[in-house]
């Protein structure tokens, strides 16, 4: 095992779960899998609860915990939540390293401009961008450049109607799409 490494991560809470005594927080911070934090601490549940669906700054311990029996070799990491507090442009946030959710830098944490994707929304964001990618893979294999003007549509305004149109096909029940 190894010692306790005090961390931080700014991010939206997506889920909290408990289980034999222990309250876990899911923390989005942008990477595929959210950071799962835990704490037995009644004080430190009320402040993550407290915080809700907003962006926060969650301080928290990692250290190496026990063998993984499904990858030998690998560790779990222990990841326990000591603070969480809501996020303002005086905190410092931690960059993330690779693999890892990061380490001080002192860089400010910035005021999100907009509101965070809801977790019901993420898998219509998902679908979008999907569709976005297979028709930017089929103007790239049409190989031939429009120029904008005389009333003619740019390839990105085609690229994007080409998305809207198989976003409508796969939703079915779509009037209109913003894109």
């Amino acid at each position: 095992m190894s010692e306790a490494e005090t961390k931080q991560i700014v991010g939206q809470c997506v889920e909290i779960t408990e289980k034999n005594g222990w309250t876990s927080f899911s923390v989005d911070v942008g990477t595929q899998y959210p950071v799962r934090l835990s704490t037995k601490v009644a004080a430190i549940i009320e402040q993550g609860r407290a915080i809700g669906a907003d962006v926060g700054v969650w301080t928290f311990k990692e250290s190496q915990g026990n063998e993984n029996p499904n990858k030998p070799g690998t560790y779990y990491m222990n990841r326990y939540l000591d603070k969480a507090e809501p996020a303002t442009g005086t905190t410092f946030a931690e960059s993330p390293g690779p693999g890892t959710a990061g380490t001080a830098s002192g860089t400010p944490v910035p005021t999100p401009h907009h509101e965070p994707i809801a977790p019901a929304d993420k898998e219509r964001t998902i679908l979008r961008q999907t569709c976005l990618k297979v028709a930017g893979t089929l103007f790239t294999a049409k190989g031939n450049v429009e120029t904008v003007g005389d009333g003619q549509r740019d390839n990105v305004s085609e690229l994007l109607a080409a998305a809207d149109r198989m976003e409508r096909w796969v939703m079915r029940d779509i009037d209109e799409v913003p894109f």
